[in-house]
């Protein structure tokens, strides 16, 4: 089914009210890049504030940028959403050479909880990082 040209505006406007105003993406250099109706990505830029005491990027920040992207996506359909739930799995390690994608995807929107998978990849490469599952909360349910 295709997006009306009021939704594709609409998504664009959560873009760039989660770009300008989220405070904790701005510290953690992270941007949200796509929006749609399924999906969304965001990015981080890697330099030494991303790193873990070893010289790799730190799992936290795959983490929030899965949760970001995750969270973005459940919230597209302009209600208010929490965290419920999550598991996370880390698969490989990655310097700061490369800056990281994420992506969110809808898995089922009920009616008060919406199911959600998460990628983070190394964004040049491809290769996958981490992923997960995320459960979130509708606080607008009726």
């Amino acid at each position: 089914m295709a997006v009306d040209e009021q939704h594709r505006q609409s998504f664009e406007e959560q873009l760039k009210k989660a770009n300008e105003s989220n405070p904790f993406m701005i510290h953690n250099h992270i941007r949200a890049t796509v929006l749609s109706e399924k999906t969304s990505q965001v990015r981080a830029e890697i330099g030494a504030d991303a790193l873990n005491a070893m010289g790799g990027v730190h799992g936290g920040l795959m983490f929030v940028m899965a949760e970001i992207a995750a969270g973005l996506v459940t919230r597209n359909d302009g209600r208010r959403y929490v965290t419920l739930d999550s598991s996370f799995r880390f698969i490989r390690g990655t310097d700061s050479s490369q800056d990281l994608a994420a992506e969110g995807t809808i898995v089922k929107r009920g009616r008060t909880v919406c199911f959600t998978k998460a990628s983070v990849k190394e964004a040049e490469s491809g290769k996958l990082l981490a992923e997960g599952d995320f459960t979130f909360y509708c606080l607008d349910a009726e």
